[in-house]
């Protein structure tokens, strides 16, 4: 059930209570189930609905979710594809009904999500803003109070009144984001519309949405492009398949997205590491993150030392072996890659013995993130090819935190460098 209450100032605006939603995959059995749930509701026989009453072909997209934003609040919400995000966006704006538990919302709510697909191409750009503020229950007197601030911060004054199908992509973008924003709903729903317009007019939308959070209007926020979180946002609700993993500080947040995006032993992705099978009897037997003590460890800071320690084995003698090491980020791609041969170091097995090969890496220069290792070994040549594995050697960089408001580090690494003024 969605519920809606009177708001006051540092309050409860938005709860979601232990709530679920299941779908279909099949559509004759989505519209047969449908039709057999609508009868009940009808004769009163309707009831809640979890995991353990799913029906043949049903799988839940949201799975008793429980999360409360506050009054001044900017929300992550994060998750790969498929975790539940947009099904949870759409519970939250009344665009469809939990299975079962409560959704409280005190205030009105705002949506931007794929903006500008709702304009009326023929009426003007004048004519769409108070059709757009009338569906997000706003009144004719603060459309009216609210409008020139709407036209001047979408920059176009010059083309208010031409209709929409005059306007190029990012002009509707650009009007579309000025109406959620700038309209004042007490809560705020922005799914994927960060690359509004150039880099000007993007920093001029994350400025405006920190004015909002500081004036109390609730914002949740879904994106794939972490990096740009923290220029608004202060905390995160990462999904996966459907269930929360993370509710808490953005930072932690992000590096866990990053590992479900990923190969992961933490966060339910087990099974991720993939190793294709040696032909020759000379593998990569384990692979171990650990500290400078030599303890596994999968935290570390930005500047701390990272000791990865694999394991090689062989059923038979195998002579200058060559061993690569590719850094991985689910997020970026490949980092970095190095090899023993690089720094003129080979190494051999003997038949039925472990050879254990240590790779540190001194004050490691990354940011926050997860990261992995794909390692391959080698004999004396590249054509000598022995074994690989992907996905191993799992861990993450949890702090310092991270500022992308043009006054802080962020990105992927952290460079060694000086400022000078003459």
């Amino acid at each position: 059930m969605i519920h809606s209450a009177t708001s006051n100032d540092d309050e409860l605006i938005l709860d979601v209570d232990h709530v679920w939603k299941i779908y279909c995959r099949n559509l004759k059995r989505s519209m047969r189930y449908g039709m057999r749930d609508l009868g009940r509701e009808v004769f009163g026989n309707g009831r809640d609905r979890t995991q353990s009453d799913l029906r043949p072909g049903e799988f839940c997209a949201v799975k008793d979710a429980h999360f409360q934003v506050r009054s001044g609040e900017c929300v992550g919400m994060l998750g790969p594809n498929g975790a539940g995000k947009s099904s949870m966006l759409k519970l939250i704006n009344g665009l469809i009904k939990p299975d079962s538990g409560t959704i409280t919302i005190r205030g009105s709510v705002g949506a931007m999500i794929e903006l500008g697909t709702g304009f009326n191409p023929v009426l003007s750009g004048r004519e769409n803003i108070y059709i757009n503020g009338s569906i997000l229950g706003i009144s004719k007197s603060e459309i009216d109070a609210q409008f020139e601030a709407v036209v001047e911060f979408a920059e176009l004054g010059h083309v208010i009144d031409s209709p929409i199908m005059t306007y190029s992509t990012g002009m509707k973008m650009r009007l579309g984001f000025s109406i959620g924003a700038n309209l004042r709903p007490k809560l705020l729903l922005i799914d994927e519309v960060l690359a509004v317009g150039d880099v000007g007019f993007r920093m001029k939308c994350f400025a405006h949405l920190r004015k909002l959070v500081e004036e109390g209007v609730c914002i949740i926020l879904v994106t794939h492009a972490v990096g740009m979180l923290n220029r608004v946002a202060t905390r995160s609700v990462v999904f996966d398949r459907g269930s929360i993993i993370h509710d808490g500080d953005l930072e932690t947040g992000c590096v866990v997205y990053e590992e479900t995006m990923g190969a992961s032993d933490r966060v339910g992705n087990k099974g991720k590491s993939k190793a294709q099978p040696s032909t020759t009897g000379v593998a990569l037997a384990a692979v171990e993150v650990v500290d400078l003590n030599g303890n596994a460890n999968k935290e570390f800071e930005t500047g701390q030392d990272v000791v990865v320690k694999v394991e090689v084995s062989s059923d038979r003698p195998a002579k200058q072996l060559n061993l690569v090491a590719a850094l991985w980020s689910p997020v970026h791609g490949r980092i970095a890659s190095m090899s023993t041969a690089s720094q003129n170091v080979e190494f051999d097995v003997a038949g039925h013995v472990t050879v254990t090969v240590t790779l540190r890496f001194e004050k490691v220069p990354l940011l926050l993130g997860a990261y992995h290792f794909n390692l391959s070994l080698y004999g004396p040549v590249s054509t000598d090819f022995h074994h690989r594995v992907s996905g191993v050697g799992n861990f993450r960089i949890v702090g310092p935190p991270t500022c992308s408001l043009g006054h802080g580090i962020n990105g992927i690494v952290k460079m060694s460098h000086q400022w000078k003024i003459k």
